[in-house]
Formats: structure tokens, C-alpha cells, sequence
């Protein structure tokens, strides 16, 4: 099903269909306690309820690495899917910061491991890989956006073995708001060819690396999952789920399960 949706930035177009699950392309590694509990939610369910978000042009997974692992686990060769347009100025690219309750004072010596830079707060950059403390700022310094998040991985080790976890993740562009807290790490804001080329060559990053918004975002597809066990389906016939259902487009912000920043399609 081929949608257009106006919206005041522009009209943007997707397409709800079906992807080979073998097919897509993850660019993040999942948190195994989440993957774990959509496997299990999966195996009780009768629906896939919202699609994954999905590059038309390049197969890579936008937003539902863990629908789409969990999917994989169980066996299932097909998923539903929305595919975009990734390269699109109206779908944006943020990244997740990492929010700890941490109580140590001396951050300095927590880091001293990495090669860090103190700076002011207004100094630091999306590409820098940064550790705020109590409005204090450390940039750890780095080669690249794969080094930056290999060093992403063992400030978040490092801080595990502390049996600290992140407490909350907030957009990396609001991090200001949030420089009082304890302790946040801002991971580097990648390019959206960085994002591909990193999927490509088979490099996974963490977990919540990356944030995509989509102006338009489907909800409550509701695709029976006997469908979705077929190892082909007729796109009529998966239309036809589709056209049993009235189609709302809902402005933001819309509250259901969370709050959502985007424009919703919702399957009622």
C-alpha cells in the first residue's frame, strides 16, 4: 500500500508492505532483555502490530531492530514493513544520550582509561563523543564515527561494571536540558551515510545508537502473524488486510504507549 501524506513540510511518501525478514539490514546490536521479552510477547500473539521502519532503497532497518530480531528467532520469513525514503530531509537522524544516576565525584579518574578534553558546555559538537558531569563536559577524543562508538562501548562497560545502567535515554539535540544530571554520555551524531556504510561492512553499533523520526509513522497494522509464517504472500491479499481497516492521521504529539514527536497513521 502506497501512501502520500501532506504534511506542513511537504508531502511524504511510504510504502506498507512485507520484507523477507533474512533480507533486512540491522545497523544496531539489540539489549538482550528486551529482544527476550518481544520473543516471548511474540510467540502468545496473534498480530504484528506496527510495521518496521525500513530504507527502501537499501533494505537497512531505520526503527524495530528488536521486532525484527525477534521475528528472526522465531522463524518467521516475512515481517510487515514501512519503507522511506531514508535519504529524505524529512526523515531526520538524532542519537539517543545515556542518562546514569551516578554518585562518584571524581569523573576525572573514572575516565582516566580514555584520552579526555575538558571543555565549556557550549563548546561541545554533534561529532564529539562527550561525558557531562554536573554541567561539567569531557570529550573523549576519537578517530572516526566507528572508534567514537567502540569507545561508547566501554565508557558503557565500564560504568556496567560499577553496576551502573543508563537510568533514562533522551535525544542527543535536547542534551542541554539535562546537563544537571549526575552523569550523561552523549554519543556522536552520525551522517546517514554513515549509518549505511557501517551496515554494509557488517558493523553492528550499540544498542540505541541511533534515533530516527519519521514525519509519518504507521501504527496498528495488526498483520495476522499466520500470514507472515508464509514464505511468500500475495500483496493483494495483503493490501486487502489493510483496506479493512479505517486510516487516521493523527497530528503530534500523539500519547499512547508513549509519547510520540510524529505525525501517526493509525490502523483502526
Amino acid at each position: 500500500m502506497r501512501l502520500r501524506i501532506p504534511l506542513r513540510a511537504g508531502v511524504f511518501e511510504l510504502e506498507i508492505t512485507v520484507c523477507s525478514v533474512p533480507d533486512l539490514l540491522p545497523h544496531e546490536e539489540v539489549i538482550p532483555e528486551h529482544l527476550r521479552g518481544l520473543v516471548s510477547a511474540f510467540a502468545r500473539s496473534r498480530y504484528q502490530r506496527n510495521p518496521v521502519i525500513v530504507d527502501a532503497s537499501s533494505n537497512l532497518i531505520l526503527d524495530g531492530t528488536h521486532r525484527w530480531a525477534a521475528m528472526r528467532e522465531l522463524g518467521f520469513p516475512l515481517i510487515a514493513a514501512c519503507k522511506v525514503d531514508y535519504m529524505s530531509p524529512l526523515v531526520e537522524l538524532d542519537t539517543w544520550a545515556r542518562v546514569y544516576d551516578w554518585a562518584g565525584s571524581d569523573v576525572e579518574k573514572a575516565l582516566e582509561g580514555f584520552e579526555v578534553e575538558r571543555v565549556d558546555l557550549e563548546s561541545v559538537r554533534e561529532s564529539d563523543l562527550a561525558v557531562i558531569h554536573r554541567r561539567r563536559a569531557y570529550v573523549v577524543r576519537h578517530e572516526g564515527v566507528r572508534d567514537a562508538f567502540e569507545k561508547l562501548r566501554s565508557l558503557e562497560r565500564m560504568l556496567e561494571k560499577q553496576a551502573k545502567r543508563p537510568s533514562a535515554y533522551v535525544p542527543r539535540s535536547s542534551w542541554p536540558l539535562h546537563a544537571h544530571k549526575p552523569l550523561l554520555i552523549l554519543p556522536p551524531s552520525p551522517s546517514k551515510t554513515d549509518v549505511l556504510e557501517a551496515a554494509r561492512e557488517g558493523y553492528l553499533m550499540p544498542p540505541k545508537s541511533t534515533r530516527h523520526i519519521i514525519p509519518a509513522r504507521p501504527v496498528g497494522v495488526n498483520v495476522p502473524l499466520r500470514l507472515l509464517r508464509k514464505r511468500s504472500l500475495d500483496p493483494e491479499l495483503f493490501e486487502e488486510v489493510l483496506r479493512q481497516r479505517r486510516l487516521l492521521l493523527l497530528q503530534p504529539p500523539v500519547m499512547l504507549d508513549r509519547e510520540y514527536q510524529e505525525a501517526l497513521l493509525m490502523f483502526a
